[in-house]
């Protein structure tokens, strides 16, 4: 009886603690050029994770942090794990936006900084990740000046290569 009860147990244990290793795969990942003595980087922090919250979207944060090297070393362990070594060489030192990744081809889709609120940050995200899947997107007439371009390279290759 209790072979049968330490199997079971040894299941169940096993069998929590693999579940998040098969969740979905997100569409995006939207990846946070950071450091903690950048106020652009602060600001965008708090609006960022309120705005994945009511996004509504299969988004995975990827933090990118260069406040210590210990924190860029992640970084860059995050980076390689999702496949997006060329998205972090790109900007890694440049803080104070995220870039928005499709998850499959690894194409940067855009990017939003602190000046954009909560609200217009989710539903910047909500649309490029919609471009993403392949899914229509309606979108509202707009007068905002704020863009989802991204800031030029930081880190070029001076060969050219």
């Amino acid at each position: 009886m209790k072979l049968i009860s330490s199997i079971l147990a040894a299941a169940v244990l096993s069998t929590a603690f693999a579940a998040p290793a098969f969740a979905a795969s997100p569409d995006v990942y939207v990846v946070n050029f950071r450091n903690a003595q950048d106020t652009n980087s602060m600001r965008l922090d708090g609006q960022l994770a309120s705005a994945l919250a009511i996004s509504g979207v299969n988004a995975e944060e990827v933090v990118i942090d260069t406040s210590t090297a210990a924190k860029w070393e992640k970084g860059a362990h995050e980076a390689f794990d999702r496949d997006i070594v060329p998205v972090f060489n790109q900007w890694v030192g440049l803080p104070g936006f995220a870039a928005v990744v499709d998850a499959k081809s690894k194409r940067v889709i855009g990017c939003v900084n602190g000046t954009f609120t909560a609200n217009e940050m989710a539903e910047k995200i909500r649309q490029m990740a919609s471009t993403s899947t392949g899914s229509a997107y309606m979108s509202r007439a707009s007068v905002s000046t704020k863009t989802t371009r991204c800031p030029a390279a930081h880190n070029v290759d001076p060969g050219g290569n």
